[in-house]
């Protein structure tokens, strides 16, 4: 991890003012990643080797499945409807990174969302998990020989 951006596998985070990340410092690339918004509205968690998430065939909850695409890289969520009870929910998700040829780079993760009544609790506009979301670069060495 550099002041600027912190490596995990395949993947480049910049360190973005005002979240915390949590990483594991002993390793140049971290195997696991928190950030968090510091007035809990969310909290993203990478670990490597995390499977990417299918809808249990036999939950007795709904999900709502939403993409997100872009000329470079598509995220895709998996949200389980919210619970009445609760101000919070895990959405799971990955992302597909495209490199130079075109070939997709995946990285599943999930979030950890909060709501105010039965809206996300957020600042206007596009939620902040999602622009960090949109940073994320692969790292130099992918895609080149």
């Amino acid at each position: 991890m550099t002041e600027k951006h912190i490596l995990f596998g395949k993947f480049e985070f910049p360190v973005e003012k005002g979240l915390e990340y949590l990483v594991n410092e002993n390793l140049p690339e971290t195997d696991f990643l928190c950030i968090n918004e510091p007035h809990d509205t969310f909290s993203i968690m990478f670990e490597k080797d995390f499977p990417i998430f299918t809808v249990p065939k036999n939950s007795d909850r709904d999900y709502l499945l939403f993409e997100l695409k872009q000329s470079d890289r598509a995220i895709k969520f998996f949200c389980p409807e919210k619970h009445k009870n609760l101000d919070s929910a895990v959405w799971y998700f990955y992302m597909e990174l495209f490199d130079e040829s075109g070939e997709a780079h995946t990285l599943p993760g999930q979030v950890r969302v909060e709501f105010d009544g039965n809206i996300l609790r957020q600042v206007k506009g596009k939620p902040q998990f999602i622009e960090v979301l949109e940073q994320v670069k692969l790292t130099s060495t992918v895609g080149s020989t």
